[in-house]
């Protein structure tokens, strides 16, 4: 075959309604990989109003919770489905709500339990890497390696034949699990996906004023889990290496780390992810990410530190590309409570979220944010949108706020990765939609739309945690970082329609109460 499929989502809660596997099992993918909320396993029980904006309380997850609701995920029809009929490679990792603590982090009582029945779920061996780490307590990392010249049904490689995994060393019958890429022939159909466990190791989110500051101490992934992704992705000959995890990578979209969790927020951890991923022998590296309701693509565009003086240095795009919203999303009611979704809650809900999005995609800067023009570029032939827009999607900002899975497509004739987040509705143009050659995603071919200068970066890039963080690699966004007052103007705009939406309605219904007990004394 010339072409192969993965595809991934987030986001799905087992008591909602799961419209997105028929469609799924339509498109056919080799694998599909869980970028976090395969399952909302903690409990919604109210708002804490004493927060702007208001903070969810949730109850943590048991250990008989998590099987109960992944048994009930595992029977649904649609999904047992989509198992049957394309035979797929599943696997992934969690975030929050699977871990079983909202917006968790290593403090959870349950975090062995929670990784093992997540891997249980997607069936993974249990004398396998990924599950003897989970055992421990470590977190669900691991990689997989599908190699694409195999015949169909055998992509995926083995530990062992992978041979990238850095703790095969501790197998007595692996041989070489020290060699390095230089000494490893990279392979043309073959693509390394790597997940990463956001929340077992992660360092708590501060409360009061320092919630609302970066934390330069903060940390994501554990030295562990660290060491290994560094080791694993340098042994890498791919010629795609995908990154999975939870959490946002590139995007800052509030300072308050309890109100949108990014990996801003920590931005030395985020700068060693950048320095691990652009390894000089990683191949066409991108990330793919979950947890914010809607489907996105962003952009970074990274020069080595040491070559940023320099007039002809390499400049190499990272590409990620956000799929999440499964059973719920802006578009539709971003809460993941069923009562939220099958009662009349559900239609102010829909609104407010809808319309609180869409605002903040329209007046809020986001130079990571992709946008689509409508006219074609690229070689002859190959119909390339390295700004979105292929085949019918949305032009504009790359965003969508509809129920969306993703689906990532390898042309291996043309040396080429489609990627798409596609909707519910059957026969309809992705939602979004962008082509990228494995050069362009190395770096020897260039992307258009980059109005990005380090000078600018430099000067403004803080206000948005853009640049250089210490790394040996600067990363900044691609387009022009935005002055303050762009950033204020946003700002107050947004939270000026959260209070008049979320307080309006109550401070209206108040006067009126006083209207009426003043005619009641007349």
């Amino acid at each position: 075959m010339e072409t192969n499929r993965i595809a991934f989502g987030s986001c799905n809660n087992q008591n909602l309604t799961n419209p997105l596997w028929e469609i799924l099992s339509e498109r056919n993918p080799s694998a599909f990989i869980w970028a976090g909320d395969a399952i909302y396993a903690d409990i919604h029980v109210g708002n804490d109003w004493s927060h702007f904006p208001p903070r969810s309380i949730h109850q943590s997850a048991t250990p008989e919770r998590f099987r109960q609701q992944y048994n009930k995920q595992r029977s649904n029809e649609s999904y047992q489905s989509f198992l049957k009929k394309t035979n797929a490679t599943i696997f992934g990792t969690i975030d929050d709500h699977d871990y079983g603590m909202n917006n968790g982090d290593s403090s959870f009582g349950f975090k062995e339990e929670s990784g093992v029945a997540f891997l249980d779920f997607v069936g993974e061996e249990k004398d396998g890497l990924m599950y003897k780490r989970a055992e421990k307590g470590y977190g669900v990392y691991g990689v997989k390696v599908f190699d694409f010249s195999r015949d169909d049904g055998e992509y995926l490689l083995s530990d062992e034949e992978a041979g990238l995994d850095a703790d095969l060393g501790s197998r007595k019958y692996h041989r070489g699990a020290e060699d390095t890429a230089a000494k490893r022939k990279y392979e043309e159909k073959r693509v390394a996906i790597f997940v990463l466990d956001a929340r077992t190791n992660k360092t708590p989110w501060s409360d009061g004023f320092r919630a609302w500051v970066p934390n330069y101490n903060g940390d994501f992934l554990g030295e562990r889990q660290w060491e290994w992704f560094e080791s694993s992705i340098r042994k890498s000959n791919a010629s795609v290496n995908i990154i999975v995890n939870g959490l946002q990578v590139h995007s800052y979209r509030h300072p308050n780390s309890n109100a949108a969790e990014l990996w801003s927020h920590f931005p030395k951890s985020r700068q060693r992810l950048y320095d691990a991923i652009l390894q000089d022998n990683v191949k066409a590296p991108m990330i793919l990410s979950g947890d914010v309701h809607m489907a996105q693509f962003l952009r970074k565009d990274c020069i080595k530190s040491s070559d940023i003086n320099k007039s002809d240095a390499k400049i190499r795009p990272l590409i990620e590309f956000t799929s999440s919203g499964m059973t719920h999303s802006w578009g539709t009611c971003f809460a993941s409570s069923e009562k939220f979704h099958k009662t009349w809650k559900y239609y102010p809900l829909h609104f407010f979220s809808k319309s609180l999005m869409t605002l903040c995609h329209s007046i809020f800067p986001m130079p990571d944010l992709m946008v689509s023009k409508k006219k074609e570029y690229g070689r002859k032939g190959l119909n390339l949108f390295g700004n979105g827009g292929a085949e019918n999607a949305k032009t504009g900002q790359q965003y969508s706020l509809e129920l969306n899975f993703g689906e990532i497509e390898f042309d291996w004739k043309a040396k080429t990765v489609m990627i798409r987040a596609i909707g519910k509705d059957t026969g309809a143009p992705p939602l979004l939609s962008a082509s990228f050659s494995f050069s362009q995603l190395e770096g020897i071919e260039t992307i258009p739309g980059r109005t990005a200068d380090i000078a600018t970066t430099k000067k403004r890039g803080i206000h948005l945690m853009d640049g250089n963080f210490d790394g040996d690699n600067f990363c900044m966004n691609h387009k022009l970082a935005p002055n303050l007052f762009e950033i204020m103007t946003g700002f107050i705009g947004v939270t000026t329609f959260m209070v008049i939406t979320l307080l309006g309605p109550q401070i209206l219904f108040l006067l009126w109460v006083k209207k009426i007990l003043r005619r009641s004394r007349k």
